[in-house]
């Protein structure tokens, strides 16, 4: 696996397996143990939840909580060092369906870890700073994973 200090924004690296796609999201979880937002896109399958599993564990959670999308409850909490949000946008037709569920808020108004799957379908409410991670399938096992980091 690539190493984290090393990797460039906007550079791709290629995973080859579901544990170094983990692992990948350990190292972006413990950049992001203090809080904020990682986005994550990349078509069903791709490997989301893998990622956002691995952020989370990075970020420190404990290794018995399951992590699982919440697509059918847009936002599971979990616990740890700061608060951990994670958020599918799946299921909402409209940034102001979004907008109604309280999902801006989670990056507004509190100071925790945000992970959400599907963040490309609303760029209207995204927040001003968020690292945007892209993942594409490239092969049975294997994903390509961008970096963006934005401002």
């Amino acid at each position: 696996m690539p190493d984290m200090k090393k990797i460039g924004l906007g550079e791709t690296v290629l995973s080859r397996s579901e544990g170094e796609t983990r692992r990948l999201g350990e190292a972006i979880g413990k950049m992001l143990a203090g809080g904020g937002v990682a986005g994550l896109t990349g078509d069903l399958g791709a490997g989301k939840t893998v990622v956002a599993s691995g952020i989370f564990r990075g970020a420190g959670l404990a290794p018995d909580v399951a992590v699982t999308s919440p697509t059918f409850t847009l936002v599971n909490v979990y616990p740890g060092p700061v608060e951990m949000y994670h958020v599918d946008l799946y299921r909402l037709r409209t940034g102001r369906e979004a907008v109604h569920a309280g999902i801006p808020e989670l990056w507004e108004e509190r100071r925790g870890l945000v992970v959400v799957e599907w963040f490309e379908k609303f760029p209207e409410i995204w927040p001003e700073v968020y690292l945007k991670v892209e993942i594409e399938i490239a092969g049975k096992r294997e994903r390509r994973i961008r970096f963006v980091r934005n401002p």
